[in-house]
């Protein structure tokens, strides 16, 4: 029999580079000698916290090394957004369109995400943990190494999205909800769906093609396969 050696698992998800507390600069977006207009914000090794710029449109936003904290983007509509070694916590994107997404090496905590729709994203090595993120739209995207933990994403849209050695997980007894979402030509070659709840979830035979799943699951997804089990 053949030995599984290391280099056969899959990589594991890279948190956030971020510098010691200490070292980020507190700014606000009103701030004018932050130097960051309301339409182009720009951000780095800084720490945001208890700003509320909801509904506003916002043509790009950039961060890096870069902490937000208690941040509301409810109902934005922003054109580019590009995130690199960035942790939002308790932020609200509920309702928000992000035209652009680019994200790596970002965690999401205890974030309000429901609604949100960022179609076409490009995500790599993110968190999302004990977020609601119901109703978010994140077809024909990109989510490689990322991990959804103890988050709420029912009837989430993920059609056509690659989610390639994406971990859905449980935190604290709470599974990761895929109630009714659309997986539909979603790839899923190593992701593992072990932690999530996926009663009533949508997707074909041929998606489910690689996924990592525990036995009750392989009976519930054995209905898409056409299997009648007896």
């Amino acid at each position: 029999m053949r030995t599984k050696r290391k280099s056969d698992e899959p990589p594991a998800r890279q948190g956030p580079d971020l510098p010691h507390p200490d070292n980020l600069a507190r700014v606000t977006f009103e701030n004018p000698l932050a130097g960051l207009p309301l339409t182009d914000l720009t951000i780095e090794d800084a720490l945001v916290e208890g700003q509320d710029v909801s509904g506003h449109r916002i043509s790009s936003l950039i961060a890096k090394g870069c902490v937000l904290r208690d941040v509301s983007f409810a109902n934005c509509e922003i054109g580019s957004i590009r995130l690199r070694d960035v942790r939002l916590v308790k932020c609200d994107l509920s309702n928000s369109l992000l035209r652009v997404l680019e994200a790596n090496r970002v965690e999401f905590v205890d974030c309000r995400l429901i609604g949100m729709r960022a179609a076409e994203s490009r995500c790599n090595n993110m968190l999302i943990e004990n977020c609601d993120g119901r109703y978010t739209q994140w077809n024909d995207g990109q989510m490689r190494l990322c991990e959804f933990r103890g988050s709420q994403f029912a009837e989430c849209d993920l059609r056509s999205t690659d989610l390639e050695g994406t971990i859905f997980a449980q935190a604290s007894f709470t599974q990761t909800s895929l109630r009714q979402a659309d997986l539909t030509g979603a790839r899923l070659q190593g992701t593992d769906l072990r932690g999530a709840d996926i009663d009533g979830m949508l997707a074909r035979a041929e998606d489910l093609r690689g996924a990592i799943v525990a036995a009750p699951q392989a009976l519930e997804l054995a209905r898409l396969m056409g299997v009648i089990i007896r």
